[in-house]
């Protein structure tokens, strides 16, 4: 008796169109995050300002410029962030990557930052368009919507890195962040200075 196949866990897409991934596709998907302070988030609005930006702009695209060769896709459902893959992905380089970050950002913030990782495949849907041919093929196969369901567990398994923080050549230091910052409020300050209107009694 055959065995019966896992239902891939779903992410939802507006369109495909523009990409490599095809609607009704399924393909290897990764979910990765840092754990932050959560009372330093709070308490350290610069910290905050950081931790948002690293994780949801830098850390995505450090890993989409490591693994290029993979083609891989950032999507986010429900504002929680994926990274759908098309091919040779490796498991191995892919998950030591995750750690060196974990391992940077310890060393950038000094604070010792775990993450929740997860690679598995999911099918990926257009919303409100039925697949072609070849993508309804997977649609016996289908599950619950990956953020909503149980699967999620799996894609949010804890990872921590060996060894002390250090600075891997990843992400923009945290010291230097700040300094661009506020250069750039600064320089938004000179400008708006320049620009008030000049009244004359």
């Amino acid at each position: 008796m055959a065995k019966e196949k896992k239902p891939y866990p779903v992410l939802y897409v507006l369109s495909t169109r523009g990409s490599l991934f095809r609607n009704g596709s399924v393909n290897p998907t990764l979910h990765f995050g840092v754990v932050t302070d959560e009372a330093r988030m709070k308490e350290d609005p610069e910290y905050a300002a950081y931790m948002d930006e690293m994780i949801n702009k830098e850390i995505p695209q450090a890993i989409i410029n490591k693994f290029v060769v993979s083609q891989p896709l950032y999507l986010t459902n429900d504002k929680i962030p994926f990274l759908l893959f098309k091919s040779n992905i490796d498991p191995y380089s892919l998950k030591e990557f995750c750690k060196a970050i974990l391992q940077e950002i310890s060393f950038h913030t000094g604070v010792r930052h775990s993450g929740v990782y997860g690679l598995d495949k999911t099918l990926l849907l257009e919303m409100n368009k039925n697949p072609g041919l070849l993508g309804s093929m997977h649609l016996s196969n289908k599950g619950e919507k990956l953020t909503r369901s149980e699967a999620m567990k799996d894609f949010s398994q804890p990872l921590e890195f060996e060894g002390d923080p250090m600075d891997q050549g990843i992400m923009c230091p945290f010291d230097i962040w700040k300094e661009e910052k506020r250069r750039e409020a600064l320089k938004e300050q000179q400008k708006s200075d320049d620009e008030e209107e000049i009244v004359l009694w």
